[in-house]
């Protein structure tokens, strides 16, 4: 599936009843074919049945089967000619690099006049280190790259790594704060590794972020190639302005103390960052709970 976006604001559209592209963020709207309709409409019906079903732990093969006999597929080349098949659900473009959600990878697609961004993504992930008392294993969170293959048009193909279960949050559609609060919470830990590692990611986006509905865990594994040396203060920046997108009209039912975080500059470092956010966690959400992912009534 091909993700649609805003032109104007970059947020995901939705459609409506009536067969028209809506975006959440800035109300613009655009006029779907009835071919584009249908299968955009059968595809997203499916997606999110899955994914519900995983986050409430019914998903069988058969509704995954439901996904990748949908899947749409792509051939490179690479320099020695040997075709290679990418099969996909979800294709997005993030800063003019491709990126494929297969079944078990991402795949990213560095173009010719690119190419030297996939050396500076493997450089990227590189510059992190993790603290010795590192006993959730962080690691997991971040790239684990599997190959990479130079292709016969001079562009880049870097496979990264994933479980089926984990899918882009630009996949998901608006959600609900209480469900945004978590993904705060997970992307404010990763910005600590990062501080820790002195390194600005740069490239948060919700197209680079994957999460698993099941386990409420995220995955960091897009825009690798901005890294630099440097505070997180860019990072958890970006971050609000992603989580505000992810919400979209959704964050009306935000608790003030969400919104007032949201709004506010991001604090000096990530440590004193999550450490606030942990405030908000208490006092506009009660504290931490589980709450399932449930996606079975976001229209399609």
């Amino acid at each position: 599936m091909l993700n649609y976006k805003c032109p104007k604001c970059g947020g995901e559209m939705s459609v409506n009843r009536s067969g028209d592209l809506l975006c959440s963020y800035c109300d613009s709207k655009f006029i779907f074919s009835d071919k584009e309709l249908k299968d955009y409409k059968e595809f997203r019906y499916n997606m999110l049945h899955y994914l519900s079903s995983i986050a409430n732990h019914t998903a069988v093969s058969a509704d995954a089967e439901k996904i990748w006999q949908r899947s749409m597929c792509e051939t490179f080349v690479n320099s020695e000619g040997t075709e290679i098949d990418v099969n996909y659900i979800y294709k997005s473009d993030i800063g003019g690099i491709e990126c494929f959600t297969t079944r078990n990878n991402v795949i990213f697609v560095f173009p010719a006049g690119k190419r030297s961004l996939a050396d500076k993504y493997r450089s990227g992930v590189q510059q992190l280190t993790y603290p010795s008392a590192d006993v959730r294993d962080l690691a997991q969170y971040f790239p684990v790259i599997t190959g990479g293959f130079e292709l016969k048009d001079g562009s880049y193909l870097l496979a990264v790594s994933k479980s089926e279960e984990v899918f882009p949050l630009g996949a998901f559609g608006s959600l609900p704060p209480v469900h945004a609060a978590w993904i705060v919470s997970r992307i404010e830990n990763l910005c600590c590794v990062m501080e820790y590692s002195n390194i600005t990611h740069g490239g948060i986006d919700l197209d680079g972020m994957f999460i698993n509905a099941r386990t409420h865990e995220l995955y960091l594994l897009g825009g690798w190639e901005n890294v630099t040396v440097g505070s997180s203060t860019k990072d958890l920046s970006m971050m609000r302005q992603n989580i505000k997108r992810l919400m979209g009209k959704e964050a009306s039912k935000a608790p003030k103390e969400f919104t007032d975080f949201l709004d506010k500059k991001a604090l000096p470092d990530a440590y004193t960052d999550f450490s606030d956010w942990d405030n908000v966690i208490e006092k506009g959400f009660g504290g931490r709970r589980f709450e399932k992912l449930d996606l079975t009534d976001i229209n399609v």
